[in-house]
Formats: structure tokens, sequence, C-alpha cells
């Protein structure tokens, strides 16, 4: 992500880390720890999880962690989830990778006030930390909804307080962030990892060693699994970009085009603050985006003259072909919506459908913003490229009307300054 964050979004995170400091002082005093060794441990478990996470190309960073931040309520109440959330919340890649220090923080906190808020609805639903020697006593309901109240408490206050953060570094809704994130298709995972959490908290409560050790082994075997998926979609994105590169040979003065508006795409969302999962999605889209005009006469394509309105027609068919050719292959299904809408304009002149302002995905918004700017940048047969300077220029003058406005501008900040060579 960029470093430059907006004096909105810098104070959210100072808010965020203010307010979790004042939860986890104040119920330090009702619910302390009493077991700080065994919290100890399961901080240590959680940078072992922590090393392990990894990231899925179509969906959101799979955090393990979770197990071991419940495993801390369970064990020790809230004050447990947060210690162990907090310090499980920061891992070697992101030291490694120079993450922000307000970044590190602000999520740090964030997990800290959701495992507060969970352990403390764990308590209230009759759970007993099993620092206490409760170990195994809760009878049902209690040891059935204690959990469940646990799980959904802490869901609602991350995704809430992530939502909230995303949407102002993006500079989007909040309803949009939300989409975006899909949140639920996270619960059955979260779940998964609150029952392995309280597994971890009885081991712990029995001082079953071997049995904590040997319970990572599931972690390590499901990030192999995943790893081997993801090698698998990496060779997928490779097929894709061999397509483009014979789609793109009708045209020779488009070649290159696709892979310079997915590099274009992919920086624009990392600035604007895009989950991961958007900016592996958008930056498929831009490989994928002139994909339709496969369909379209080679004649029409490399015309010297300007285009007669019948060939103009043709090429405006190509966002919907594109997206009737990808909406049946299973694996690129999800580009379809950036695809068919990455020509509609804020104002609603744009094709195939018409749409206007906020209806248009952000991601088809973001795409058109890079896919405009490589247009004017590369050299035609009926005109030589512009400038970056020229296009820049043109970007600013119809932002509002054919692009949006604060994509534009997160487009000139952020990624302007660093492209050099454009132009085909």
């Amino acid at each position: 992500m960029s470093s430059r964050l907006s004096p909105q979004f810098r104070t959210y995170v100072l808010a965020i880390i203010a307010t979790s400091f004042v939860a986890v002082v104040t119920v330090s005093q009702q619910f302390p720890i009493l077991d700080r060794s065994g919290v100890l441990v399961l901080c240590a478990v959680a940078a072992v999880i922590g090393s392990m996470e990894f990231e899925l190309p179509l969906a959101a960073s799979v955090s393990l962690g979770f197990a071991t931040t419940f495993a801390g309520i369970v064990y020790a109440g809230p004050m447990g989830g947060a210690v162990v959330g907090a310090l499980g919340s920061v891992s070697v890649a992101e030291i490694r990778g120079h993450k922000p220090m307000l970044l590190m923080l602000g999520n740090a906190a964030q997990l800290a006030l959701s495992a507060t808020v969970a352990g403390i609805c764990y308590v209230s639903f009759g759970g007993v930390p099993l620092q206490a020697g409760a170990v195994m006593t809760m009878e049902f309901p209690v040891s059935i909804l204690a959990p469940l109240g646990a799980t959904a408490a802490f869901f609602a206050v991350n995704v809430t307080l992530v939502a909230c953060g995303v949407s102002l570094r993006a500079r989007q809704s909040l309803a949009s962030t939300v989409r975006l994130l899909g949140p639920g298709a996270y619960w059955v995972s979260l779940l998964v990892l609150a029952l392995l959490g309280v597994l971890i908290a009885q081991l712990l409560a029995l001082e079953s060693w071997l049995g904590l050790a040997v319970l990572v082994v599931p972690f390590a075997i499901a990030r192999r699994t995943f790893r081997v998926y993801v090698e698998t979609s990496e060779a997928y994105t490779q097929t894709v970009r061999s397509l483009v590169a014979a789609i793109e040979a009708k045209d020779p003065y488009t070649k290159g085009h696709s892979e310079r508006v997915a590099a274009y795409a992919r920086r624009l969302a990392v600035a604007m603050g895009v989950p991961e999962s958007g900016v592996a999605l958008v930056e498929r889209a831009g490989l994928l985006h002139d994909i339709g005009k496969i369909g379209i006469h080679k004649e029409t394509l490399t015309s010297t003259s300007p285009l007669r309105p019948q060939e103009m027609s043709e090429v405006r068919e190509h966002p919907a072909l594109g997206s009737q050719l990808l909406e049946d292959v299973e694996f690129l299904c999800d580009v379809v919506p950036v695809i068919r809408h990455h020509h509609e304009r804020i104002d609603g002149l744009g094709y195939p459908d018409g749409l206007a302002g906020g209806s248009i995905p952000l991601l088809a918004r973001i795409l058109a913003a890079a896919d405009a700017f490589d247009a004017m940048t590369s050299d035609r047969a009926y005109r030589p490229g512009m400038t970056s300077e020229q296009a820049e220029q043109e970007m600013l003058r119809v932002a509002g009307s054919q692009l949006d406005a604060t994509v534009v501008a997160a487009f000139c900040d952020e990624v302007l300054p660093s492209v050099s060579g454009v132009g085909a």
C-alpha cells in the first residue's frame, strides 16, 4: 500500500489505538490474567501460526491467528484474547516489508479491541476462563452459547473496524467497501477456527504440551494444501497472459497494452487501499479487459482513419462480448462485472449498460482510469501517443464526467509519479 495516508485515515487509526488502550486498561481491572505463563505460551503458538499465514489470489489473506486469539479468550478471558490478538498480529513478513508502524499498531489495536469485546461476551454468556480451573466444566447450553456469542461479537466488531478503515483509505462508500470485502464468506472459517481455539485452550489447561505441538501440524498441512492451490492459480494466470498476447497479435498497435493496464490498475488499487482480494482481481481484469476484441474485424482494429459509425458500434461491443466469453469460465467469472463495466462513464453516457456514478463497480472505475491513461499514451495507427503530462491533464479535464474524480486524483497523486517509459 501507499505510504501516504490521508489525515482522515490517520485520525481514524489513532482513535482506534486510543479506544483499544482505554478498553484494555479498564477490562484488565475486572478480568485480570491469572496465569501469565499460559498466555505467553499462547503468544508463542500465535507467532508460529502467524508465520504460516498465506494469501489466496481470489480472496483475502487467510488469517489462522484467530484460533490462538480465541484460545486466549477461552483460557484467560477478555484480557487473554486482547494480549494474544495484539501480539500475534505482527508478523515477520510485515517487519521485513517495512510496513508503516502506524498500520501495524492500528491492526494490533483493532484486534485487541475486537478480542476484548468478544471476551466480555464470552463471560456474559456464562463462559468461565479455563485459567480458573474450569476445564470442561461448562454444560450445555453455556458450552455452545458462550463460544458462539464470542465469535459473533468478534466478527461484528472486526468487520466494522476494518471496513471503516478501508473505506476511509480507499475513499469510497462504506457499503461498497463491505461488498468488496465480502465478509459473509468468512463466517464458516471463523467458526472452525473458534472451535480450534477452544481445543488449544483445553490442551493448555491440561498442560498437554505434546498435544499443543502436534496441533501445529494441521496448520502446516493446510498451508501446503492452499499453497498448491495458489501455484495452480498462478499457472492459470500465465495461461491468461499467453492468451492475451495471442489476441493482441491481431493489432500491433496495442501490443503490451493489457499488461500495462493491469500494472497501472494494480498500483492504483493498492494506492486506494483496496483489499488484496480486490487488487488481484483488478489486475486480472486488466489483463483480460480487451478480450472481447477477439470478435472485432482486424481491419477495424488497425484502421488508420477515423472509425465510421458502424465500426465504432462494433468496437463498443467488446466489453459485453468479453464478459460473455468469460462468464462460463469458473476461475475467471469474478472478473466479468469489472470487464463489462470498464467503459461506463460517471455521467451515465458510457456503455454497454449506461451505468452512472456509484452504480459502477469501484474496480471497474479503477480499470477505466488505467485503461484511459495507457490508451492516451500509446501510439495508434491514426495518431501518436500523448506524453504522460498531456494524458494527466486530459484525465483531470474529464474527471467527474467520464472518469471517477476520486480515482483520477489517486492515479495522479500515487501512480503517475512512478510511471516511466509509458507508451507503446
